[in-house]
This record gives C-alpha cells, sequence and structure tokens, in this order.
C-alpha cells in the first residue's frame, strides 16, 4: 500500500529547500500537505490551477533553463490528462522533471471513477523511457526521496 501524501512531501520538502533551483508546480490541490513550499517559498511554490498539460510543458521549460520542478497532483489527472506532455516533452528529452502523484489505490474514490486508477498509472508510466518510477513505503520513504533527487531524469513517485 502507498503511503501518505503528507509523509512524501514532508520527506521532499526537506530537500526543497536546500536547491533554490526547486520549483514548486501544485495542481489545484493538497495545501494543507504544501504549506512549509506555499508560504516559506512563494517565489519558487506555485499553484498552476486545473491544467495539467499545461503544468508539464511548464514544467518541461523550466528543466530545460536549469530549474528543477517537482509537479503535484491527482494521479488520474497527472497521469491521464498530460499524458502526451510527459511522453514527448519530459521523457522523450531525459528531463529533470520530478511527478509527485497522490490519490493512489483509490484514496479519492468518494469523489467518482474520474479519481480513480487502481494501479494502471504504474502500468501507463512504465510505458516511458528514462522515467524513475517510486512507490515508496515508509520503510523506503528517506531512500526512495534521495534516490529520486540522485537521478538525472524524469521520476514518476506515487503516493495516498
Amino acid at each position: 500500500m502507498a503511503i501518505s501524501k503528507k509523509l512524501v512531501m514532508i520527506e521532499i520538502y526537506n530537500y526543497f529547500k536546500e536547491d533554490e533551483s526547486s520549483v514548486l508546480l501544485a495542481g489545484d490541490m493538497g495545501f494543507a500537505v504544501l504549506d512549509n513550499f506555499l508560504k516559506n517559498h512563494k517565489n519558487r511554490a506555485f499553484n498552476t490551477g486545473i491544467c495539467e498539460q499545461a503544468t508539464m510543458g511548464l514544467a518541461a521549460g523550466m528543466s530545460m533553463s536549469g530549474l528543477k520542478p517537482i509537479v503535484y497532483a491527482q494521479i488520474p489527472f497527472l497521469v491521464m490528462r498530460s499524458y502526451e506532455q510527459i511522453r514527448y516533452d519530459i521523457c522523450e528529452h531525459n528531463l529533470n522533471v520530478k511527478m509527485v502523484g497522490v490519490g493512489a489505490d483509490n484514496y479519492f474514490h468518494e469523489l467518482g471513477r474520474s479519481h480513480c486508477m487502481d494501479k494502471d498509472d504504474i502500468y501507463l508510466m512504465s510505458l516511458f523511457n528514462n522515467l524513475l518510477i517510486l512507490d515508496p513505503t515508509e520503510e523506503s520513504l528517506a531512500s526512495d526521496i534521495k534516490r529520486m533527487f540522485e537521478y538525472d531524469g524524469p521520476v514518476y513517485i506515487r503516493a495516498l
């Protein structure tokens, strides 16, 4: 079972706060989990709204200009709505974009089937070149996040 988004983002924040080139792009959600990012780093933490394709294009451009974007969004919208941009804009260019998908294991099932993916996200993302996929547990969280930041290329990490 996937680990909570709060624990994932706490671990990511430890790296983010130390690296001025890291930028957070949040897909209009997760604000309680993202408070440290948004309050303490207003110049590099942004709510990009409900426009996943554009957010991935923005992340690709940021990466190409030397920034290290982290995209945070619900799994079905991150994966399905921006699938083409992930493939062509990010993975085909092996860009250093980190994608955090939340709502694993149908966590948001009460919002309807449109907010669920079972484990299809893992299958779909595994089709891409250069993409490292991480599904951390409590035991592997620290090492998985370290691995994410050490990997010079696109990473998809999933959380509840």
